[in-house]
């Protein structure tokens, strides 16, 4: 994997300080009082969800007491953490989990009615982003350009792992037409024989299940010395994503639920190949 990017790294740190903090005996309500911060940003900061200037950086170090060497590693993880991702014609409110998204090892993504975005041809990505009433006509393009440059991730050396599950319904809302959707079902084909990726569908047959309503990611940032996960949920106007373990573990025991009832890999492959030729 390449030099992790500035989303990584405000994890690393928020993740390091709060080390420190603990190790200092500290509390967050002290840490929000000495810099003069509302509350909420110790917790964000903790998440690996803000930056922090050089100068908060320092003052928290001071506070926590910090070795010198151990200050000096979380000084260049914020050095790093300051710098601004790269992530195109993107919403503001979606660049944390870009940032996430380029710097996982591992993305677990129920969809109960659409082909998530990192696996979209660009016309199917053209035929739905085309409806959205918060992206200007001029920015269609930039935008499809965007989520098509997302996708180098699928084959970057040492690539993520995927684990999706789609519900049927995907393999037959004709989005684009009928055309459009048999490209993208032999796209999801194709890119199911890859060894890092692993695609299933939940099928009608299988009734009630603890996803429904519902459509999340699951994904995995491992730098530092563990790995951090996240459970993402997007609304028409946010993708919120949270790491509190009690929150992710919820999102993993359903995850692993809706994944036994699925239909296995080949069985999977199948059920969407008959889709596709459905089509004819």
């Amino acid at each position: 994997m390449s030099q992790p990017g500035p989303t990584a790294y405000r994890v690393l740190l928020g993740r390091e300080l709060k080390n420190l903090r603990d190790q200092a005996g500290v509390n967050r309500e002290t840490v929000a009082t000495h810099l003069g911060w509302d509350l909420s940003k110790v917790s964000r900061l903790e998440n690996g969800q803000i930056t922090l200037k050089a100068a908060e950086v320092d003052a928290l170090l001071e506070l926590f007491g910090a070795a010198d060497e151990i200050a000096e590693e979380i000084r260049e993880a914020g050095r790093h953490a300051r710098k601004r991702g790269s992530y195109g014609k993107v919403p503001d409110w979606s660049r944390q989990y870009f940032g996430l998204e380029q710097d996982a090892s591992s993305l677990k993504l129920y969809m109960n009615e659409l082909v998530p975005g990192i696996f979209q041809t660009e016309d199917y990505a053209r035929a739905l982003l085309s409806t959205s009433v918060t992206i200007a006509p001029a920015d269609l393009d930039k935008v499809i350009e965007a989520r098509m440059r997302r996708q180098a991730l699928l084959n970057r050396d040492n690539p993520p792992t995927f684990h999706l599950i789609l519900g049927e319904t995907v393999l037959h809302q004709e989005v684009g037409g009928k055309a459009v959707l048999q490209a993208q079902l032999t796209r999801l084909i194709t890119l199911a024989k890859q060894p890092n990726i692993t695609i299933q569908v939940m099928p009608f047959s299988a009734g009630q299940h603890p996803a429904q309503g519902t459509t999340f990611t699951l994904l995995t940032v491992g730098i530092g010395a563990e790995p951090t996960t996240w459970a993402c949920i997007e609304t028409l106007t946010k993708l919120d994503c949270q790491p509190e373990p009690g929150h992710v573990r919820v999102y993993e025991l359903v995850f692993d639920r809706v994944a036994i009832n699925a239909l296995g890999e080949r069985e999977s492959l199948t059920r969407i190949r008959q889709a596709r030729d459905a089509l004819n």
